[in-house]
């Protein structure tokens, strides 16, 4: 250590709980961090937002799209060389589309938004739901590396000797 000082070393229960801890945010980060892409275009122009997706069999691709006002909006899934076009789910001016995918692999979603005034501006939101829950694993794995952690410094300090004074 730096100026001749020591340190204690660090102990093993410790190192499981900062484990544990870690892995529990970084899940937590994981799956709470989506953000949304932003959707504009120049004067006459179509906005275009392209982003690809690899996907299992059964899982969904939720797309939201915020924007002020479309002349049209096309949301397409191509997946190989077969191509999905999707409608709105629910009511039209949502702008909420759902898409399910067949097969596993590489899906490109394509999302096309042409205004009137020819002027967009928006958000898309792409989400991706999975059908199997693989994702969450981390979850179990976190809490179970700090419950040993836990484990361990209880037990380490039940063993530590008690200092005490004779008179």
């Amino acid at each position: 250590m730096a100026g001749g000082g020591t340190a204690e070393a660090m102990k093993v229960s410790d190192v499981f709980i900062l484990v544990g801890i870690s892995i529990l945010v970084a899940g937590f980060v994981m799956h709470a961090w989506v953000d949304s892409e932003i959707l504009a275009s120049e004067d006459g122009e179509t906005a275009v937002l392209e982003k690809s997706a690899i996907l299992m069999k059964n899982d969904k691709l939720l797309i939201d799209l915020d924007i002020e006002t479309a002349n049209f909006v096309y949301v397409t899934v191509y997946v190989g060389l077969e191509e999905y076009l999707l409608t709105p789910v629910g009511d039209i001016d949502d702008y909420e589309f759902e898409f399910t995918a067949k097969e596993g692999g590489k899906h490109l979603v394509i999302v096309e938004v042409g205004a009137s005034d020819g002027v967009v501006e928006g958000e898309v939101l792409i989400d991706v739901q999975r059908s199997l829950m693989l994702d969450f694993m981390v979850y179990p794995l976190g809490a179970l590396i700090l419950s040993f952690g836990i484990y361990k410094r209880k037990e380490e300090k039940s063993v530590e000797p008690i200092d005490a004074e004779l008179n």
